[in-house]
C-alpha cells in the first residue's frame, strides 16, 4: 500500500486492476466528492476532479516509480482525461516489455 492507503499498482497488474488503481489514486487526490462509479475515460482531470497540473505531475511521478515506466513531460502536458492517462500508462508499460 502507498502512503494514501491505496493498494500498490505493482501488487495487481491486470488491466482492470491497473485502471482501478489509477482511478483510486486520482479520487484520493481530488477534492471532488465522486466515487469510482461516477467517473469514466472521458472524465476531465482538471474540470471534473479538480486535479491541478502539480498534483498530476506528483501522481505521475509516483506511478512512474512504482511501475518502472516513464511518461515524458510533453505527453503529460497533453493528458486531459482519465482515458488519456490510462493510455499513456499502458503505452509506457508496453514499451517497457521486451518484444
Amino acid at each position: 500500500m502507498d502512503h494514501m492507503g491505496v493498494p500498490s499498482m505493482r501488487e495487481k497488474m491486470t488491466a482492470p486492476a491497473l485502471r482501478e488503481g489509477v482511478i483510486r489514486r486520482l479520487l484520493a487526490a481530488s477534492d471532488a466528492k465522486l466515487t469510482a462509479a461516477d467517473v469514466n475515460d472521458a472524465t476531465s482531470l482538471r474540470e471534473d476532479l479538480d486535479i491541478s497540473s502539480l498534483i498530476l505531475v506528483t501522481l505521475a511521478t509516483e506511478m512512474e516509480e512504482e511501475l518502472g515506466i516513464s511518461i515524458d513531460d510533453e505527453e503529460l502536458g497533453r493528458i486531459q482525461t482519465i482515458g488519456d492517462l490510462l493510455k499513456s500508462i499502458e503505452s509506457s508499460l508496453q514499451q517497457k516489455r521486451p518484444a
